[in-house]
């Protein structure tokens, strides 16, 4: 009977375990996705609303792509965590931005 508890309590630790590594309700694998972008420079108040691509790395969104050939990388902020889709963040200037997944970019 001690064997049977014991085994049982093993299955339920592991299996337990297993999921901890899991938890995000969203995981976006490495590669390029479309993303709302929503823009705001608290010294001028101007905000803007952008569609553009990004990359993300080890869930962190690590790159935009503006549409005029320019980017934002990680010399210009730190990199956020994404894993959920939606991310915010503060470039090196102060100015404010939020992403939001939109699709992959096949």
């Amino acid at each position: 009977m001690k064997f049977r508890i014991s085994l049982i309590t093993i299955c339920i630790l592991f299996f337990l375990l297993s999921c901890k590594g899991n938890s995000n309700k969203y995981v976006y694998s490495d590669g390029e996705y479309n993303a709302e972008i929503n823009y705001y420079n608290p010294k001028t108040s101007s905000k803007s609303t952008y569609t553009l691509k990004v990359e993300i790395e080890n869930d962190k969104l690590v790159k935009i792509y503006w549409t005029n050939g320019g980017w934002l990388d990680d010399s210009h902020f730190t990199p956020p965590n994404i894993s959920s889709g939606e991310a915010r963040f503060i470039s090196d200037r102060g100015y404010r931005y939020n992403a939001k997944i939109v699709s992959k970019i096949e």
